[in-house]
């Protein structure tokens, strides 16, 4: 799949982000871009500014955890654009929170969409790619998805699971000539990390980060090639690559650079939690 130019690119997640910043990325390509998420307003909003500057974007309000949804708004895609060529499934929440503080609900939620609403937006896709013998499927992950962090346990198991959930996608796809791709981009400049999940009790994750339009770039090279895997950015490699050389030591350096954190948050708050 050399070029995008004609395809059909269905983006979940597509209404802030690195899903945002992906349809762009693909609209510039020349491809069909289908944004999705829950906010309508928002994705006509994208999708008004997509096709202004001379793409093509299609916006489908769907809540990727609707199952039943999902799959009839696939196949709507598919019979009005006639095809699926695409799928980059990116929608994504966190959670920060100690595991002895964890919400049964908020813990649920993020199985719910990082995992099952990636399942089932594969699912619905599926059979188009496979009766066409042709497909690319991106699976955002995370380097959490390969080195897990404090206070993110929710989060990295769910990205974990992704992770384990395409090596076995891929075989089983590989006969229809469809590829798996998994990404794995480190802290990203988004407000992914400004939502109340990932502001507990005053808290806020802190650590270098790459911006959406470069992740976004790595997802469109991706599906060019159909790539396996790929871990974004020099940070996230070297991320992966020391917890392969020395897993205690990074293991000690994450836990230290945690409390260190933490600590001078505390400080500043006067030692109570902030709002």
């Amino acid at each position: 799949m050399a070029s995008m130019g004609g395809k059909v690119v269905v983006i979940t997640g597509a209404s802030t982000g690195i899903g945002q910043a992906a349809a762009e990325a693909f609209a510039r390509e020349s491809a069909t871009v289908v944004l999705t998420a829950r906010s309508e307003g928002r994705l006509e909003r994208i999708a008004a500014d997509i096709e202004k500057a001379g793409g093509r974007a299609v916006p489908v309000a769907v809540d990727v955890t609707d199952r039943s949804a999902v799959f009839e708004k696939m196949n709507e895609v598919a019979a009005s654009q006639g095809s699926i060529d695409v799928l980059v499934n990116n929608a994504g929440i966190g959670l920060l929170s100690p595991v002895d503080g964890m919400d049964p609900e908020e813990l649920k939620r993020i199985f719910e969409v990082n995992f099952f609403g990636l399942i089932w937006c594969t699912q619905a896709v599926l059979p188009h790619m496979i009766s066409q013998k042709s497909g690319r499927i991106v699976n955002i992950s995370s380097v959490a998805g390969k080195r897990a962090l404090p206070h993110i346990s929710a989060y990295c198991a769910s990205k974990f699971a992704v992770q384990a959930f395409s090596d076995s996608l891929r075989m089983e796809v590989a006969e229809h000539g469809i590829t798996v791709t998994v990404l794995c981009p480190p802290r990203v400049d988004t407000t992914f990390h400004d939502t109340p999940l990932m502001r507990q009790k005053g808290q806020r994750m802190s650590a270098p980060s790459i911006s959406a339009e470069y992740v976004a770039a790595a997802i469109v090279r991706a599906a060019r090639r159909g790539s396996r895997e790929v871990v974004v950015s020099f940070y996230g490699k070297f991320f992966v690559f020391f917890h392969w050389l020395s897993p205690r030591l990074l293991e000690w350096i994450m836990k230290h650079l945690w409390m260190r954190l933490d600590r001078k948050k505390t400080e500043r708050s006067g030692g109570e939690d902030g709002p």
